[in-house]
């Protein structure tokens, strides 16, 4: 059998999709690394919405509370937001599955709404940072600038200036592209 270009490693685990036609609408394997045994399952199946997909997992109950369940949930959610139009991964949780609300909230899953029976959680993308990624370009341009120029004041300005604005302008057209696929200003 070829090997999986989605597959997923880990330390401890390994995700690997049943049917790499439908990544988005199968389940994934869960295994134990060293031996390869089958502990569980992962998947997007279920209602998506825009940028939004929402996350299932079932481990077997000897697995349970081991830390399996959260990296598996890690792994799965990094997978996700390496798609340009995947925003958030939403999951469910029958309120008293504790267990599971901790793997969530390990992961970095945040309570949004529900009622006595039934909690939804979330994640989200980080939004992008490139207005302090270019300010720091920008302050090491300045001093090269500046150190050409013989001016550090100056060239520090024009470093500075410039990158902000390039990155401004990048956070402004990531900010729009996130609009744009969710339809919710942030």
């Amino acid at each position: 059998m070829a090997k999986s270009v989605y597959l997923q490693k880990s330390d401890k685990i390994t995700i690997q999709p049943t049917d790499e036609q439908h990544l988005w609408d199968s389940d994934w394997v869960i295994a134990l690394r060293d031996d390869g045994t089958a502990i569980g399952t992962i998947s997007f199946e279920g209602e998506k919405a825009l940028g939004t997909v929402p996350l299932n997992i079932v481990l077997e109950e000897r697995y349970r509370n081991r830390g399996f369940g959260t990296e598996a949930i890690r792994m799965m959610v990094d997978w996700a937001f390496l798609h340009k139009n995947v925003y958030e991964v939403t999951a469910v949780s029958e309120h008293e599955n504790d267990k599971f609300v901790h793997a969530l909230e390990k992961a970095g899953f945040v309570f949004r709404d529900g009622d006595r029976h039934i909690e939804n959680y979330s994640i989200k993308k980080q939004k992008t940072a490139w207005t302090g990624l270019y300010l720091g370009i920008g302050i090491v341009l300045g001093l090269i600038l500046g150190f050409v120029l013989n001016n550090f004041y100056a060239g520090m300005v024009v470093g500075i200036a410039v990158s902000t604005l390039i990155g401004a302008a990048l956070d402004i057209s990531a900010a729009k592209d996130r609009e744009k696929v969710t339809g919710r200003k942030e």
